[in-house]
C-alpha cells in the first residue's frame, strides 16, 4: 500500500467582495513578469482589474482563450510561459483548467480568478481535458495545487445565472456521488470529513439558499446567500474532492456528462447540467437517493436547469440511440468503488428512460 497524497487547497484562499484586488500585489510578491489566461467572460469580467494588474507590474502579458483544454492548449500555453514566473487564469472552468495545468509543465505557480461559479476548477489540482471536439479525454491529477485562489463576489455577479445554477448542479454532483460511495465503506478518516462536508453543503446551502442566490444574481446583487452559493459550489466540492483523496472513481453524475460529451456540441449544454441529469439517473435507479427525484425536480426547475434529455435536445433516448448512450455512460461508471448495487447498460437505460418520461420536454 503506497501512501495517500492530500491536496486540500490552494495555499491562499481570499473570499468575498473584491477579493480579486489583490491581483496586483499578489503577482508582484511572487516574482511578477505574469501571463494572464482569460477567456471572453474572464476578460469582460476583469478588465480593470487587468488593466491595474498591468500598471503595478510591467511586462504582464494577457493571452486570450477560447475552445476546450486540450493537451495541445496546455502546450501552447506552457511555451509562451517560458521567461515569466507566474501564470493567471481568469474565467471559467476550461481556461482555469488549461491555465493550472500549463503552469505545472512550466514550473510556475498559479494564480485562479474565477468569473463564475460553475466549477470547482478555480480550487481543485485537477484538470479535465477533452479533445478539440468537447469529447472528454481524462481527469488530470496535478503534483501540487494553485498557489492562490481568488473568488471575488462582485466579479462572479456579472456572470448570467445559468452558469450558477450549473454550479449549483455540479456541487450537487459531488455530494451524490460521495454520499452514494460512502455506502459502499468510507475508508479513511479525510473521507469520512468529505463526506461530512457534502452533507453539510447540501442541505443548509445549496438547497435551501439556491433560488434565492439566483434571483441576486439576476439582480447584480452579490448578497450573502449569493456568496453562500458561491462558495459551496466552487470551494465546499473543491474541498470535498480533495479531502475525500478519491476514494471512488466516477459515478452517475459525471458518468452521465462525459457520455454526453461524446455526442453534443460543448457550447450547447454546460458540463453542470449534464451531471444533473446523471443526478437524476441516480435517483430512478437508488431506493436510497440522499435526494427524492420528485424533490430534485422541483429544486432543478427553479433553478432553470435541464430535467430530461429531450430538454437537451437528445432525442430517441427510448430507441437505440438511449441504448447507446446508456452503455457509453457505463463504461465511464466505476461500478467496484463508487455504486453499492448492481447496474449495468439495460437497467441504465431504462432509469435514462424513465427521466424522461417523468421530466420535462424539448422547448
Amino acid at each position: 500500500m503506497t501512501a495517500r497524497v492530500y491536496r486540500f487547497a490552494p495555499n491562499e484562499l481570499r473570499v468575498g467582495p473584491g477579493a480579486a484586488d489583490a491581483l496586483p500585489d499578489i503577482v508582484a510578491e511572487l516574482g511578477g513578469s505574469p501571463l494572464v489566461v482569460a477567456d471572453a467572460g474572464g476578460r469582460a469580467a476583469t478588465g480593470d482589474l487587468l488593466d491595474a494588474l498591468t500598471k503595478r507590474v510591467p511586462g504582464t502579458h494577457v493571452d486570450p482563450f477560447a475552445g476546450e483544454c486540450t493537451e495541445e492548449a496546455i502546450g501552447r500555453l506552457a511555451e509562451k510561459t517560458a521567461g515569466r514566473r507566474v501564470l493567471v487564469g481568469a474565467g471559467g472552468g476550461k481556461v482555469l483548467d488549461a491555465t493550472k495545468a500549463a503552469a505545472v509543465v512550466a514550473g510556475v505557480p498559479c494564480i485562479t480568478v474565477p468569473t463564475s461559479a460553475a466549477t470547482c476548477a478555480a480550487y481543485t489540482p485537477l484538470s479535465i481535458l477533452h479533445q478539440a471536439s468537447g469529447a472528454y479525454v481524462e481527469s488530470r491529477r496535478l503534483p501540487r495545487p494553485v498557489a492562490v485562489c481568488l473568488i471575488d463576489v462582485d466579479r462572479i455577479v456579472t456572470a448570467p445565472p445559468r452558469l450558477l445554477a450549473a454550479g449549483i448542479v455540479d456541487a450537487l454532483a459531488r455530494a451524490f456521488d460521495t454520499i452514494l460511495a460512502a455506502r459502499i465503506g468510507v475508508p479513511t478518516a479525510t473521507a469520512a470529513f468529505s463526506l461530512a462536508v457534502c452533507r453539510d453543503f447540501v442541505e443548509r446551502t445549496l438547497l435551501p439558499l439556491g433560488a434565492r442566490a439566483l434571483a441576486d444574481n439576476a439582480a447584480g446583487e452579490p448578497t450573502d446567500a449569493f456568496t453562500r452559493v458561491v462558495e459551496a459550489s466552487i470551494v465546499g466540492a473543491g474541498l470535498a474532492g480533495e479531502t475525500g483523496a478519491r476514494f471512488f472513481g466516477r459515478s452517475f453524475s459525471h458518468a452521465v456528462a462525459y457520455a454526453l460529451s461524446d455526442i453534443l456540441d460543448p457550447d450547447d449544454l454546460l458540463h453542470g447540467e449534464a451531471a444533473g441529469l446523471g443526478i437524476l439517473v441516480h435517483a430512478v435507479l437508488d431506493p436510497e437517493a440522499p435526494v427524492p427525484l420528485d424533490t430534485l425536480r422541483e429544486h432543478f426547475a427553479a433553478w432553470g436547469v435541464p430535467s430530461s434529455f429531450a430538454m437537451i435536445g437528445v432525442s430517441g433516448i427510448d430507441g437505440t440511440d438511449g441504448a447507446r448512450l446508456a452503455a457509453r455512460a457505463l463504461d465511464y461508471l466505476d461500478r467496484e468503488r463508487a455504486v453499492p448495487f448492481p447496474v449495468d447498460a439495460s437497467n441504465l437505460h431504462r432509469a435514462m428512460v424513465a427521466v424522461d418520461a417523468s421530466g420535462g420536454s424539448a422547448g
